[in-house]
Formats: structure tokens, C-alpha cells, sequence
């Protein structure tokens, strides 16, 4: 299949090794803010016309999802809150056979993310996965270049995922109680819908890392990362990653020196999406030691 990310920067870009699975589960699906995507920009900010047509398309697919919900449509799904949504995406995962794409404007750092397995998975079995985000998500997700390396950074005003171009995963309102709903579906309109959205979103959208730039992070920094994010002490990520002490200890230093924090409490609000400069932020901790 056709790496789509190529046709933004012209250049090969690095495997991605995760899927968002676990983030959408939380974060639940849907548009932005619950706000009908069709608005202009709070600001009265002028935007391009290619980006006023994906707050367009965006806004479209929402109607319509409302619309087959009002008809009780066939093929048409409804799935109530976080815990139901995680549920589904495992039911999904081992349905995709050749790719997964997902469109997601924001998120956080989660080092007990849930769809970490579900992206192994996929990946392991040869799934193309393909993420949208909008570049302030970096800002919540400094480790974002690092665990979704292939990450694309463009305009996103609708949550969903497409899977295999024959299902998708739609967020529509929340209900009454505040719990998220998303729609799975497999109506043609629908996921043509979605789909088309994607495709048009690409091609505004350039890579989170740049030509020949390698992931700040490895996957045992990763690892280490987010035992940092737990609160586990030296001795205890040594322990869980299996290595030695003083390899704990560098792996440590690694991770601090990437988000450029000056202590594993700094380190840990930054991971959290908090006291990270967003100007320093748009590429993640990377680009600002250069590398």
C-alpha cells in the first residue's frame, strides 16, 4: 500500500511501531470540544480555504452521523463511555487486515495507555497505521515523536478511526450523564466519509520528524519513561526493565536530557502535558537539542 506520508515531505519515514488505540479509549471520540466543527475560529482568525473545507467535511460527516443516529439506521452503533470504547477497539483489532487510520486532535501522555498491546499487535501482524494530530498535541505529548514516530501534524476537527476502509469509529455527542458516545458503523456513506476526510487531510499535514531525524527516544527509554510517570524509583525500574542499576540510572539521565527537565518532578509534569514551553514544543523535545 502507498505510504500516504511521503506525499507530504517527499521523504521515507521512520516505521511506526504504535496505534493510538489506547488515547481514543480515554479521550474518548468525537469533535473538537463538542463544538460543530462548521465554526470559524473563535479568534475570527482568518484560516486557508483547504482548511476550511476539512472544518467543512468535518462538520458534514457529523450531521450526517446525527442523522442516521435520528433513523435508528442500520449499521449504526451506539457505544456509551471510556470503558465500552476500549472494549470495542480490542473487539477491532484483530478484525484489520491492512490498515488503520486515525484522525485525533489531541491528547496526553498516559503511561498506563491501554492501547499500547492493541498497537503491537496490529503492527506485528502487518497493519499500516497512519495517525493525524494537530502540532499543539505536542505540547500535551512531548514523547509523542518517540512512540508514534510516523505521526503526521496537520489540521483535525473530527475523532475517528477508519479500519481497512470497510468500518469506522465516529464520535458524535456526549449524553445526557456526560459520558462519551461514539458510533461504530460500516455504512458505506459513513466510512467513505471519513475516509475522504483523511485523504484530504494529508496532503496539509507534514511529518513530526524531519528528513533523516531519528525518534528522541528509545523503546527501553520508553519503557523507563513511564515508570518515571508512575513514580518508580532507580532500583525498581532497574528491576522492570531487567537491566542493571547504573544502566537504569543512564537510561534515566536519557530520558530527562531528551525533555530537557532538570528533574524526574519536571520530567514527570512535562510528560503530563505540563510546564513544557509550546513554542519549544511544536516538534517535540527533539528538536530542540538538535537532534
Amino acid at each position: 500500500m502507498l505510504d500516504r506520508r511521503r506525499r507530504c515531505s517527499g521523504e521515507p519515514t521512520a516505521p511506526v511501531d504504535h496505534v493510538a488505540f489506547g488515547d481514543i479509549s480515554r479521550d474518548g471520540l468525537g469533535t473538537d470540544t463538542d463544538m460543530d466543527p462548521s465554526q470559524v475560529p473563535v479568534l475570527g482568525v482568518p484560516e486557508p480555504p483547504e482548511v476550511a473545507d476539512l472544518r467543512r467535511l468535518s462538520a458534514d460527516i457529523v450531521r450526517l452521523l446525527a442523522e442516521r443516529a435520528s433513523d435508528r439506521h442500520r449499521g449504526l452503533r451506539p457505544i456509551v463511555g471510556s470503558a465500552a470504547i476500549a472494549q470495542e477497539l480490542t473487539r477491532l483489532e484483530p478484525m484489520a487486515a491492512k490498515s488503520i487510520r486515525v484522525l485525533q486532535p489531541q491528547y496526553g501522555y498516559d503511561p498506563e495507555d491501554p492501547g499500547v498491546p492493541l498497537t503491537r499487535l496490529a503492527c506485528s501482524r502487518g497493519v499500516e497505521f497512519e495517525l493525524i494530530t494537530r502540532p499543539a498535541t505536542v505540547a500535551t505529548h512531548p514523547l509523542l515523536s518517540s512512540i508514534f514516530p510516523g505521526t503526521l501534524l496537520g489540521p483535525c476537527f473530527l475523532r475517528a478511526v477508519v479500519i481497512d476502509e470497510s468500518a469506522a469509529l465516529v464520535g458524535g455527542v456526549d449524553d445526557a450523564d456526560g459520558n462519551r458516545v461514539t458510533w461504530f458503523t460500516e455504512a458505506s456513506a459513513l466510512v467513505e466519509a471519513v475516509t475522504d476526510l483523511w485523504l484530504a487531510t494529508v496532503p496539509q499535514c507534514e511529518p513530526i520528524l524531519g528528513p533523516g531525524e531519528k525518534p528522541p527516544l528509545t523503546e527501553r527509554q520508553l519503557d523507563v519513561a513511564g515508570l518515571i510517570c508512575l513514580g518508580e524509583k532507580d532500583d525498581a525500574i532497574a528491576r522492570a526493565v531487567s537491566v542493571s542499576l547504573r544502566t537504569a540510572e543512564r537510561e534515566v539521565a536519557a530520558v530527562l536530557a531528551a525533555l530537557d527537565a532538570r528533574s524526574r518532578a519536571e520530567a514527570v509534569l512535562m510528560m503530563r502535558g505540563r510546564r513544557i514551553n509550546s513554542a519549544e514544543a511544536v516538534r517535540g523535545p527533539s528538536r530542540r537539542r538538535g537532534r
